[in-house]
């Protein structure tokens, strides 16, 4: 099943430790897949960060704006079901700055904010 998994993370995975693979850069492709697969479901979360699903959702009103939502996070891969959960998203292409507040709304309690011309980006810990 995990094998499965680094398939569809592809190049994204950055890390292995013992119990987790630590991903970047996951597509909206990618992490609806993951759903698809079973390794996580819409309700999971990380600490105070959205839900997966809430993750796609945004994700998906990002691609409608022609902006691109990739998202970093870790698989907890010590059973024989893995669990994604997403920790930081990145979003690149923005040209509308009531976007960005769009975006604050929706990390809103995220640990570390940047905003900037050449991205939005938001992480929890």
């Amino acid at each position: 099943m995990v094998q499965r998994l680094e398939e569809i993370l592809g190049n994204s995975i950055t890390e292995y430790t013992p119990n987790a693979i630590k991903f970047q850069s996951l597509s909206l492709e990618s992490l609806e897949q993951v759903i698809q697969s079973g390794y996580t479901t819409l309700d999971t979360h990380f600490n105070a960060a959205p839900s997966v699903g809430s993750f796609i959702e945004f994700g998906q009103c990002c691609k409608i704006l022609e902006v691109t939502a990739i998202f970093d996070g870790v698989v907890v891969n010590h059973t024989e079901n893995p669990n994604l959960v997403i920790d930081a998203i990145t979003v690149k292409g923005v040209k509308d700055l009531d976007f960005a507040g769009e975006f604050v709304k929706f990390v809103w309690g995220c640990d570390e904010l940047e905003i900037s011309s050449q991205k939005l980006y938001a992480w929890w810990d």
